[in-house]
């Protein structure tokens, strides 16, 4: 049995031309076929004006699949009164069984997140779970704290088939080699007006035995963010011990429309359970 499954941040469905289409971004995850989804940087329940309906739920309609969100934080939405919920979702074409979202620690001055975990139920009736996170763009001291306190809930599921999949916001020495590499991506940032720190939340999964898919099995190109121009691999798909055998491949989906559709490529993986 083949699972495909993709991370996506989909940049509350605003694409890099400043248009707010939620089908463009199902036409996207439509065209990679996977059977499990990971989203960041989702409202819910926002109105997508166009069927004034919530769009996460349109979404999911569209692609014939169930959903489940998980709330971070609440913001405004697209001159909208009130607040509306933001974080990470979850689209599945098989059965969701149960999910739970577990608030990361708050730290002062910074975006709250949380770690959405989802229980997938397979065609052959195994169960597969499925953690959802999207970590601070600032600080890797706050990720790593963030990152430890997600670790707590995903190592409850050691010696069990469980992925941990999203925008980690980091990066991994994996694509640095050598030096001159990270030369590089430190005058990128510098040119950008941003700073780059040591990587330690990448460094800390691996240690923690997930296998990082893309490093391990990538195809084509690597980098996710930003679609313009990407540099940066900061979308992950990390697989537990008990799936690392079963990773057939891992690449980036830059597709068209993926490189309009929002500021990240999706990744996909799949694997042969």
């Amino acid at each position: 049995m083949q699972v495909r499954v993709l991370t996506y941040n989909i940049h509350h469905w605003e694409g890099t031309d400043e248009k707010v289409d939620v089908a463009r971004v199902a036409e996207v995850i439509r065209a990679t076929a996977a059977d499990i989804v990971a989203l960041n940087e989702v409202y819910h329940p926002a109105p997508w004006l166009e069927r004034n309906r919530p769009a996460l739920s349109v979404m999911a309609e569209m692609l014939g699949m169930g959903w489940v969100f998980g709330k971070a934080t609440e913001y405004p939405w697209q001159g909208q009164a009130g607040l509306v919920g933001y974080g990470n979702a979850c689209l599945s074409r098989w059965p969701i069984r149960a999910y739970a979202v577990h608030r990361l620690p708050p730290i002062p001055d910074r975006e709250p997140r949380s770690l959405l975990e989802v229980c997938v139920e397979l065609p052959d009736g195994q169960p597969l779970t499925v953690y959802v996170t999207h970590l601070d763009h600032q600080s890797e001291a706050v990720r790593l704290v963030q990152l430890q306190a997600a670790l707590q809930w995903t190592l409850r599921d050691r010696g069990r088939p469980h992925l941990l999949l999203g925008d980690l916001n980091a990066l991994s020495p994996a694509d640095f080699p050598e030096p001159e590499q990270w030369q590089g991506m430190l005058a990128f940032a510098a040119a950008e007006g941003f700073t780059l720190e040591e990587p330690k939340a990448i460094p800390r999964v691996l240690r923690a035995g997930y296998l990082d898919c893309f490093a391990q099995a990538g195809k084509g190109e690597a980098p996710t963010w930003p679609t313009a121009s990407a540099r940066m691999r900061i979308d992950y798909i990390f697989a537990s011990p008990a799936l690392a055998s079963k990773l057939c491949y891992c690449q980036r989906w830059d597709i068209s429309p993926a490189e309009i559709a929002s500021d990240h490529f999706p990744v996909l993986a799949m694997f042969e359970l």
